[in-house]
Protein backbone atom coordinates (compact mmCIF):
# COMPACT_ATOMS: atom_id res chain seq x y z
CA UNK A 1 0.00 0.00 0.00
CA UNK A 2 2.97 2.26 0.82
CA UNK A 3 4.62 1.98 -2.43
CA UNK A 4 1.11 2.11 -4.19
CA UNK A 5 0.45 5.77 -2.32
CA UNK A 6 4.29 7.17 -3.35
CA UNK A 7 3.63 6.11 -6.94
CA UNK A 8 0.30 7.70 -6.88
CA UNK A 9 2.31 11.09 -5.55
CA UNK A 10 5.10 11.13 -8.08
CA UNK A 11 1.99 10.20 -10.76
CA UNK A 12 0.95 14.00 -9.26
CA UNK A 13 3.96 15.44 -9.44
CA UNK A 14 4.64 14.13 -13.09
CA UNK A 15 1.55 15.60 -14.16
CA UNK A 16 2.40 19.34 -12.14
CA UNK A 17 5.71 19.67 -13.87
CA UNK A 18 4.40 18.94 -17.18
CA UNK A 19 1.61 21.42 -17.20
CA UNK A 20 4.08 24.30 -17.02
CA UNK A 21 2.40 26.09 -20.21
CA UNK A 22 -1.24 25.24 -19.17
CA UNK A 23 -0.87 27.33 -16.16
CA UNK A 24 0.56 29.73 -17.51
CA UNK A 25 -2.34 29.98 -19.82
CA UNK A 26 -4.85 29.60 -17.45
CA UNK A 27 -3.47 32.83 -15.01
CA UNK A 28 -2.99 34.53 -18.18
CA UNK A 29 -7.21 34.23 -19.06
CA UNK A 30 -7.47 35.13 -15.80
CA UNK A 31 -5.13 37.97 -15.00
CA UNK A 32 -8.08 40.71 -16.03
CA UNK A 33 -10.01 39.46 -13.27
CA UNK A 34 -8.10 37.55 -10.71
CA UNK A 35 -7.98 39.83 -8.19
CA UNK A 36 -11.69 40.79 -7.63
CA UNK A 37 -11.85 36.74 -7.74
CA UNK A 38 -9.19 36.11 -5.23
CA UNK A 39 -11.14 38.73 -3.16
CA UNK A 40 -14.15 37.25 -3.48
CA UNK A 41 -13.01 33.58 -2.53
CA UNK A 42 -11.18 34.84 0.74
CA UNK A 43 -14.32 36.34 1.71
CA UNK A 44 -12.56 40.04 1.59
CA UNK A 45 -9.15 38.61 3.65
CA UNK A 46 -7.16 38.43 1.21
CA UNK A 47 -5.43 41.56 2.01
CA UNK A 48 -5.26 40.76 5.55
CA UNK A 49 -2.95 37.32 4.81
CA UNK A 50 -0.96 39.43 2.76
CA UNK A 51 0.12 42.22 5.27
CA UNK A 52 0.81 39.36 7.97
CA UNK A 53 3.04 37.45 5.40
CA UNK A 54 4.76 40.37 4.44
CA UNK A 55 5.23 41.86 7.89
CA UNK A 56 6.73 38.17 8.62
CA UNK A 57 9.71 38.98 6.31
CA UNK A 58 10.80 41.30 8.84
CA UNK A 59 12.21 43.74 5.84
CA UNK A 60 14.82 47.09 6.27
CA UNK A 61 15.55 49.50 4.17
CA UNK A 62 17.76 48.60 1.65
CA UNK A 63 17.10 44.79 1.13
CA UNK A 64 16.90 42.84 -1.76
CA UNK A 65 13.53 41.19 -2.13
CA UNK A 66 12.32 38.28 -4.82
CA UNK A 67 8.66 37.97 -5.18
CA UNK A 68 8.08 34.42 -6.90
CA UNK A 69 4.95 34.44 -8.22
CA UNK A 70 4.24 37.88 -8.34
CA UNK A 71 0.92 37.64 -10.11
CA UNK A 72 -0.16 41.34 -10.72
CA UNK A 73 2.00 42.30 -8.45
CA UNK A 74 0.01 43.07 -5.48
CA UNK A 75 2.27 42.42 -3.07
CA UNK A 76 5.08 44.06 -4.49
CA UNK A 77 3.71 48.01 -2.94
CA UNK A 78 3.96 46.25 -0.28
CA UNK A 79 7.24 44.98 -0.01
CA UNK A 80 8.70 48.26 -1.99
CA UNK A 81 7.49 49.97 0.69
CA UNK A 82 9.44 48.28 3.40
CA UNK A 83 12.72 48.24 1.81
CA UNK A 84 12.53 51.61 0.02
CA UNK A 85 14.12 53.43 -3.03
CA UNK A 86 17.19 52.32 -1.27
CA UNK A 87 16.45 49.07 -1.72
CA UNK A 88 14.97 46.31 -4.60
CA UNK A 89 11.51 44.31 -5.24
CA UNK A 90 11.91 41.73 -7.94
CA UNK A 91 8.97 40.09 -9.28
CA UNK A 92 8.24 36.87 -11.46
CA UNK A 93 6.08 35.07 -12.48
CA UNK A 94 5.28 32.38 -15.70
CA UNK A 95 2.31 34.17 -16.98
CA UNK A 96 2.76 36.62 -19.26
CA UNK A 97 -1.16 38.53 -18.52
CA UNK A 98 -0.19 38.70 -15.11
CA UNK A 99 3.69 40.15 -15.49
CA UNK A 100 1.26 42.59 -17.60
CA UNK A 101 -0.93 43.46 -15.07
CA UNK A 102 1.77 43.97 -12.07
CA UNK A 103 3.38 46.39 -15.09
CA UNK A 104 -0.08 48.36 -15.24
CA UNK A 105 0.03 48.32 -11.58
CA UNK A 106 3.35 49.88 -11.00
CA UNK A 107 3.24 52.05 -13.47
CA UNK A 108 0.88 54.16 -11.40
CA UNK A 109 3.83 55.10 -9.55
CA UNK A 110 6.44 56.57 -12.38
CA UNK A 111 9.41 56.83 -9.55
CA UNK A 112 9.39 53.60 -8.67
CA UNK A 113 11.52 50.73 -10.94
CA UNK A 114 10.53 47.42 -10.10
CA UNK A 115 12.20 44.62 -12.50
CA UNK A 116 9.45 41.85 -13.14
CA UNK A 117 10.24 39.09 -15.45
CA UNK A 118 8.34 36.40 -17.54
CA UNK A 119 9.81 33.34 -16.05
CA UNK A 120 9.62 29.80 -14.19
CA UNK A 121 9.83 29.03 -10.76
CA UNK A 122 11.55 25.86 -11.04
CA UNK A 123 14.05 27.68 -12.97
CA UNK A 124 14.80 30.97 -11.63
CA UNK A 125 16.91 33.33 -14.06
CA UNK A 126 18.98 34.81 -10.91
CA UNK A 127 22.50 34.16 -9.90
CA UNK A 128 22.77 32.20 -6.63
CA UNK A 129 22.80 34.10 -2.99
CA UNK A 130 21.30 37.41 -4.92
CA UNK A 131 18.62 38.00 -2.66
CA UNK A 132 18.60 38.70 1.39
CA UNK A 133 14.31 37.78 1.28
CA UNK A 134 12.01 35.45 -0.48
CA UNK A 135 8.48 36.30 -0.44
CA UNK A 136 5.87 33.24 -2.73
CA UNK A 137 2.29 33.11 -2.21
CA UNK A 138 -0.27 31.11 -3.61
CA UNK A 139 2.46 29.09 -5.58
CA UNK A 140 3.47 25.98 -3.92
CA UNK A 141 0.46 24.09 -4.29
CA UNK A 142 0.43 24.57 -8.37
CA UNK A 143 3.92 23.23 -8.91
CA UNK A 144 6.57 21.24 -7.48
CA UNK A 145 6.83 22.43 -4.28
CA UNK A 146 10.08 21.19 -2.92
CA UNK A 147 11.83 22.06 -6.47
CA UNK A 148 10.77 25.41 -6.34
CA UNK A 149 11.83 26.25 -2.78
CA UNK A 150 15.16 24.94 -3.59
CA UNK A 151 15.29 26.92 -5.90
CA UNK A 152 14.00 29.60 -3.81
CA UNK A 153 16.77 28.46 -1.44
CA UNK A 154 19.73 29.08 -4.47
CA UNK A 155 19.24 32.44 -5.13
CA UNK A 156 18.96 33.15 -1.41
CA UNK A 157 21.59 34.63 0.28
CA UNK A 158 22.66 32.80 3.79
CA UNK A 159 20.74 34.10 6.93
CA UNK A 160 17.55 35.34 4.09
CA UNK A 161 14.14 35.53 5.39
CA UNK A 162 11.72 33.10 3.70
CA UNK A 163 7.68 34.06 3.48
CA UNK A 164 5.62 31.53 1.63
CA UNK A 165 1.91 31.19 1.98
CA UNK A 166 -1.23 29.58 0.38
CA UNK A 167 -4.05 27.25 0.81
CA UNK A 168 -4.46 23.32 1.71
CA UNK A 169 -7.01 23.03 -0.94
CA UNK A 170 -6.62 19.84 -3.40
CA UNK A 171 -4.10 21.33 -5.70
CA UNK A 172 -5.80 21.99 -8.96
CA UNK A 173 -8.51 23.59 -7.39
CA UNK A 174 -8.14 27.00 -8.73
CA UNK A 175 -7.93 25.78 -12.24
CA UNK A 176 -10.78 23.40 -12.31
CA UNK A 177 -12.74 22.81 -9.01
CA UNK A 178 -15.08 19.91 -10.27
CA UNK A 179 -11.60 18.13 -11.52
CA UNK A 180 -10.12 18.85 -8.01
CA UNK A 181 -12.82 17.20 -6.35
CA UNK A 182 -13.12 14.20 -8.18
CA UNK A 183 -9.33 13.88 -7.76
CA UNK A 184 -10.06 14.19 -4.30
CA UNK A 185 -13.35 11.84 -4.30
CA UNK A 186 -11.34 8.94 -6.36
CA UNK A 187 -7.52 8.98 -5.00
CA UNK A 188 -7.72 11.08 -1.86
CA UNK A 189 -6.51 14.61 -0.89
CA UNK A 190 -3.57 15.75 -2.54
CA UNK A 191 -1.31 19.08 -2.13
CA UNK A 192 1.97 19.35 -3.82
CA UNK A 193 2.37 22.17 -1.06
CA UNK A 194 2.08 19.48 2.11
CA UNK A 195 5.28 18.45 1.25
CA UNK A 196 7.19 21.62 0.75
CA UNK A 197 6.00 22.47 4.46
CA UNK A 198 8.00 19.63 5.67
CA UNK A 199 11.11 20.36 3.27
CA UNK A 200 10.57 24.15 4.94
CA UNK A 201 10.05 22.93 8.66
CA UNK A 202 13.57 21.02 8.12
CA UNK A 203 15.78 23.35 6.01
CA UNK A 204 14.82 26.75 8.04
CA UNK A 205 15.48 28.07 11.22
CA UNK A 206 13.11 29.74 13.49
CA UNK A 207 10.56 28.37 11.41
CA UNK A 208 6.86 30.05 12.38
CA UNK A 209 3.74 28.56 10.64
CA UNK A 210 0.04 30.24 11.16
CA UNK A 211 -3.16 29.09 9.89
CA UNK A 212 -5.92 31.23 8.93
CA UNK A 213 -9.33 31.29 7.18
CA UNK A 214 -10.39 28.73 9.52
CA UNK A 215 -7.02 26.77 8.57
CA UNK A 216 -7.61 26.90 4.63
CA UNK A 217 -4.87 29.53 4.75
CA UNK A 218 -0.91 28.71 6.33
CA UNK A 219 1.65 31.13 5.64
CA UNK A 220 5.18 29.79 7.16
CA UNK A 221 8.39 31.59 7.35
CA UNK A 222 11.56 31.09 8.61
CA UNK A 223 15.66 32.02 8.23
CA UNK A 224 17.51 30.48 5.34
CA UNK A 225 20.34 28.01 7.30
CA UNK A 226 23.91 29.28 6.55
Amino acid sequence: MRKKEEKSHEARMERLLSRHSLVASLYDHRSGYYDPLVHILSGGWDWHYRRIAVDRLQLHPGDQVLDIGCGTGIDIPLLYHRVGSEGRVVGIDISKGMICRARKRISRNPSVSIPLVQGNALYLPFESKSFDAVFCDYLISTVNAVKAIKEAFRVAKPGASMVFADDRLPSGWFASPLKAMTGFFRNGYFNSAVAGMEFLRTNLSCVKITNHHAGLIFIISGILQG
